[in-house]
């Protein structure tokens, strides 16, 4: 079946289109853990499901991206007026694979018709993440280079280019040329159709349970006074055991704080919308929806979770936890 082209008219009817698709801008999550700074394939999986809701208000960020966007076209067709440089104002998709893209221009020269996909960025997240560490040299982070490459994909484009905007006492425009993988269009679509399969079995992903601490908050805001049986759970006593190391040393730093968010994620999952959970040694753990009132902020809920020791005893103690290495 051929790639659909839709004409985009408006906000609301572009973000229908995309529900029944996995994007460009997502499709990276599916290549693995840590590969797409913003989103997972668990997180993904609960939105295709309907489990939870698109946000309809823009991100910050994503809201600075779409007004400057005229403003990078506007650089980069001065900086190559040679060049034909149009906004499409279109959806692709394939619906056969269940992918699209929208992608931001297509830019003809004289090596043919290309995509530009414009990013919006902050000064130090660019020299951070924009840059080789060791030779300097300008790559978009490995998410946004699958999002043209998708898009070339899904456009029949000859070739793909990031324009990075970087946003601070000035506007810069950093033009990153991305080669289109034809090994990299054929993992997507692998990946792409066995996350697929996953939907229509009712299986998701393993979570992240670091990274997809919130989605598992707002699949579970709410507890229902029942307990559930973890006593074959022969992760959760190990886990216990860390968080109750964590909690000591909190007040040290921040990292400690967010390894033991990611427990208290994990916990939540595993108990679903029961209150409590019993563990083979005794251990009951609680997890009650905390409703707090709006004050000078919007009221809010919240899952508490709490630990009744049993035969629990500390674990020997560990050596520092090393920083897992980046794409």
């Amino acid at each position: 079946m051929p790639i659909e082209t839709h004409k985009v008219t408006d906000r609301a009817s572009w973000l229908k289109l995309r529900e029944a698709d996995v994007t460009a801008s997502v499709a990276a999550c599916l290549l693995g853990r840590e590969v797409h700074d913003y989103q997972t394939a668990f997180g993904l999986y609960m939105l295709k499901t309907g489990q939870i809701a698109e946000d309809p208000d823009e991100a910050p960020p994503m809201l600075r991206g779409r007004l400057l966007e005229p403003v990078a076209l506007q650089l980069l067709q001065e900086k190559h007026p040679e060049w034909t440089v149009v906004q499409p104002c279109v959806y692709l998709r394939d619906p056969d694979a269940r992918l699209g893209a929208t992608p931001d221009a297509y830019a003809t020269n004289a090596d043919g018709r290309g995509i530009v996909q414009i990013k919006s960025v902050e000064p130090s997240i660019f020299r951070q993440k924009w840059r080789d560490p060791d030779t300097g040299e300008l790559r978009p982070p490995l998410w946004i280079a699958v999002q043209a490459i998708v898009e070339a994909h899904l456009s029949g484009a000859d070739w793909a280019m990031v324009a990075a905007l970087v946003v601070g006492h000035g506007l810069d425009l950093h033009e990153v040329p991305v080669p289109i993988h034809d090994g990299i269009v054929a993992r997507v679509r692998e990946e792409v159709a066995r996350f697929w399969e996953l939907v229509a079995a009712g299986t998701p992903p393993e979570p992240e349970y670091d990274r997809d601490a919130a989605v598992i908050a707002r699949l579970y805001d709410q507890d229902d006074g029942t307990e559930v049986d973890l006593s074959g759970d022969n992760r959760l006593p190990e886990a216990l055991v860390r968080r109750a190391e964590l909690k000591d040393i909190e007040s040290a730093g921040r990292d400690a704080e967010k390894e033991r968010r990611a427990i208290d994620a994990e916990i939540i999952a595993k108990l679903g919308t029961a209150t409590r959970g019993r563990l083979a040694d005794g251990t009951v753990i609680t997890a009650k929806t905390i409703r707090r009132s709006g004050y000078s902020v919007q009221p809010s809920t919240y899952r508490s979770v709490k630990i009744a020791a049993g035969s629990l005893r500390p674990a020997p103690a560990a050596s520092a936890a090393s920083i897992p290495e980046r794409f």
